[in-house]
């Protein structure tokens, strides 16, 4: 399936606020001006959406590389647009 970057960033703020379980909704996800860590993320909601996101995209997220663009739905559509999610 081809996404426009409207609807992959309406997909993977669901993935977030599922991951969250309820701790952020998808307006907090959608301001972008604080990372998730700043809105009250914790790193098991971090584990659960990287397994959310290989799962719906079928990408792989090095733990031990770079994670920084976690933060923001932005820089998680750029990434999954790095690794051709179409």
């Amino acid at each position: 399936m081809a996404y426009t970057d409207s609807e992959l960033s309406d997909e993977v703020t669901g993935l977030i606020v599922d991951a969250s379980g309820g701790v952020v909704t998808g307006e907090q996800v959608r301001d972008e001006s604080a990372n998730l860590l700043e809105k009250g993320f914790s790193s098991l909601s971090f584990l659960q959406l990287i397994d959310a996101l290989e799962t719906r995209f079928g990408v792989y997220i090095d733990l031990e590389g770079e994670t920084k663009f976690l933060g923001r739905v932005s820089s998680i559509v750029g990434f999954l647009r790095e690794q051709n999610v179409a």
